[in-house]
């Protein structure tokens, strides 16, 4: 399925001049290899010869220095824009800054970076996340009080906004694990006495170096405008005990089912992205009699909560 999902959302992006519109998805289901080398996906500055970001069929794996990787994006300059990925830091073992490192965030340029995600060493197996709006040294870096376990996955979303009464007042935000009502209370918030970045270009993944980035896995990752958009894809806010059956369908009706009884909104698209039928159930049943025969992708919202799935039609 994460294949399809790639494919759906990287087609549903229209480029021009080698950005990607947004709302932008990613689930890294390409073939093993080098991320900066897989389209739309590039090196910032000039790749080295060695240590990539790398792509196992569905995700990614990085750590200690090397070459980082960027998707250029539809530029910003106004409103708020956001990051959502899953994370899971492997091993802080090796990592001795203590000002911490930072793994992703937004870009102005190959060299001016904000809104980024740090991780701060405790010890081999703990750690404390932070965000910073402009990034430097890592010395104005804001962290958690909580700590995190390496070997666990957190959904993390950051967002940052463009504010306007001095060069100096942009805001960077961090939520771990969110839900839809805690847009109000970010984990964290970050701001700084820096110049503002001017704009927003691309999003990008970093491997700081050896003694500041630990050994990373990064997937899921979507960029928005808003924060609904970016939690729909939260792997956190899925549907409960959610089954569609059958599938493939061979008779025209498809069954969903869940923990809950509310209706449940459904929306079914094609591969190039296409919405082809778009209803509402409460009786657990969804006529699809009229699509012809192939590959979808049907979307299921229910209380709030999202999921995505691979559906076949015969």
């Amino acid at each position: 399925m994460k294949k399809l999902y790639t494919f759906f959302f990287i087609l549903s992006a229209s480029l021009s001049f080698g950005q990607t519109s947004l709302p932008f998805s990613d689930t890294f289901s390409y073939a093993s290899g080098n991320l900066h080398e897989t389209s739309p996906w590039s090196a910032v500055g000039t790749a080295s010869p060695s240590d990539h970001i790398l792509l196992d069929g569905s995700k990614v794996t990085f750590a200690g220095g090397g070459t980082d990787a960027q998707v250029l994006i539809n530029t910003q300059t106004t409103g708020t824009i956001y990051f959502k990925l899953d994370l899971k830091i492997t091993s802080m073992a090796g990592v001795t800054d203590a000002n911490g490192g930072y793994l992703a965030g937004f870009a102005q340029n190959s060299t001016t970076f904000g809104g980024t995600l740090w991780a701060k060493r405790i010890d081999d197996n703990t750690y404390n996340l932070g965000i910073e709006t402009r990034t430097g040294t890592g010395l104005l870096t804001t962290y958690t009080t909580s700590t995190y376990n390496t070997g666990t996955s957190y959904s993390i979303i950051i967002s940052y906004t463009f504010n306007t009464a001095s060069a100096a007042d942009d805001v960077t935000k961090l939520w771990v694990n969110p839900t839809s009502s805690d847009e109000a209370t970010p984990l964290l918030t970050d701001t700084h006495t820096g110049t503002d970045l001017t704009q927003i270009a691309s999003f990008f993944l970093r491997q700081d170096s050896t003694t500041e980035t630990g050994s990373a896995e990064v997937d899921n990752l979507r960029i928005s405008t808003t924060f609904a958009d970016v939690l729909a894809n939260n792997k956190f806010n899925t549907i409960a005990g959610l089954s569609v059956y059958p599938n493939p369908v061979t008779k025209g009706t498809l069954y969903i089912t869940s923990n809950s009884d509310s209706a449940k909104s459904v929306a079914i698209f094609d591969v190039l992205g296409k919405q082809v039928l778009n209803t509402k159930t409460s009786s657990n049943t969804v006529n699809v009699s009229t699509l012809k025969g192939g590959v979808y992708i049907i979307k299921i919202t229910e209380e709030g909560k999202t999921d995505t799935k691979k559906l076949i039609i015969e």
